[in-house]
Formats: C-alpha cells, structure tokens, sequence
C-alpha cells in the first residue's frame, strides 16, 4: 500500500481563466478513483487550506475515498499538484495553462473597472 497527494486547484479541477470558473478533471479523478480501488492511502490537499479542500472533496463526492491533509504535512509516495515539486517521493507535475500570475490577475479586482464604472453612476 502506498500513499498518494491530490492538489484542488489545476489539479483536481482545471481552471478556466476564459470562462473565470473551474471544472473537474475526470481522468485525473478517475486516476484517483483507481489508486483507492487499489487499496492505496489517498489524500487531498491544497494550498487553500483543510476547510477550502473539503469543500472540492464534498463536491466531487470523494468524501469517502480520500482523506483531507494539510498540503506537505507529510511525505506521500506520490503527488500529483500544479506547481510545486519535491512535495513526495514522486512527483507528478500537472501542467495548465494557468499561472500563478493568471491566478492572481482573476483574484484582483480590475481598479480601472471599477473607476470607469463609478464614473457611470
């Protein structure tokens, strides 16, 4: 038996940056799905934090197939995340389009809009 890391954020569920949302990703959930079929320790994290993973986890239904961890409170055998590397024994990095930058940007709100909106009133 082996343990293994999800991340939430374009990991679990791509991001979207056209469509400002998120949506799962299925052959990674399934991928998932084949490591606890398979007996293996299947845990969750995010940088988000516990509360904001068990809320993608609930979503997801995965409720009783992963635990929920702290990200890097321990070293999995494997991770599967977006960006960072060196979080387990083996890292599997899932590349998107998103970066971090991009995150930020959709974070933020746009100070010009909301100048040029005002200015409408």
């Amino acid at each position: 038996m082996i343990k293994i890391a999800f991340g939430i954020d374009d990991t679990l569920y791509k991001i979207r940056l056209d469509k400002r949302d998120q949506i799962p990703d299925y052959d990674l959930i399934q991928v998932l799905r084949w490591f606890h079929r398979n007996g293996d320790d299947v845990y969750v994290w995010s940088a988000g934090g516990i509360d904001y993973a068990k809320t993608f986890v609930r979503k997801l239904g995965l409720d009783d197939l992963v635990t929920v961890v702290a990200k890097g409170s321990f070293i999995p055998d494997i991770a599967f995340d977006d960006c960072e590397t060196d979080l387990a024994k083996v890292d599997i990095r899932i590349e998107r389009e998103t970066s971090k930058e991009d995150l930020i940007s959709i974070a933020k709100p746009n100070s010009e809009k909301l100048t040029n909106e005002e200015n409408l009133i």
